[in-house]
């Protein structure tokens, strides 16, 4: 045999070694996905000890400090580790406007109040990652929040609802595969 032929043919050994790997890959990550996607217990997202803190001045009614802590947990069922887990969370503000219709008519609004992202690094396969997303004061758009003086109607309970959109993303299968995942409009918290 020449040298040209054993050299194709190595080089077909090769990429067909490649492809066979590629797709026993693909296939484990996509049934991966599958086990881990049909337990809804893998995904929790803990809103009933979500905590969002607002101090408001008494005589003003401004806003001087906000902070916001969801915990949440991930459990891999899978094959391969989770890689680059993040969370985006988006955070609106309901609150019925004063003469927001014109005079004498409340109107109903929604403000976006936070959007931050979170990287929580990789979760190995057979485990469960417990995590805290965290927005402070810094985090928020303080900008959109209605004045509490002229804005917000206080008569009606709860004068402010707080509501977000989850956004779950990650890589798996050696990087072959991302997923995101995303559930909105999830109340998590009221004033007063």
């Amino acid at each position: 045999m020449r040298a040209s032929r054993v050299f194709r043919l190595l080089v077909r050994i090769f990429i067909s070694f490649l492809m066979v790997t590629a797709t026993l890959v693909s296939l484990l990550g996509g049934l991966s996905a599958v086990m881990i996607l049909s337990n809804q217990d893998n995904f929790g997202i803990d809103t009933d000890n979500a905590e969002f803190n607002l101090e408001v001045n008494n005589s003003t009614l401004a806003i001087e400090n906000v902070n916001f802590s969801l915990p949440f947990n991930i459990t891999n069922t899978g094959y391969f580790d989770l890689e680059n887990l993040q969370l985006e969370i988006q955070l609106g503000l309901n609150y019925s406007q004063i003469d927001g219709g014109g005079p004498g008519v409340n109107e109903t609004r929604v403000v976006k109040i936070l959007e931050r992202t979170q990287n929580f690094g990789d979760i190995p396969k057979g485990l469960t990652g417990n995590f805290t997303f965290f927005g402070d004061n810094n985090s928020f758009l303080h900008t959109n929040f209605p004045d509490p003086l002229t804005d917000i109607d206080w008569t009606r309970s709860p004068a402010l609802e707080f509501y977000a959109n989850f956004t779950i993303s990650l890589d798996y299968s050696v990087g072959m595969h991302s997923i995101s995942i995303t559930v909105i409009n999830i109340k998590v918290s009221e004033f007063p």
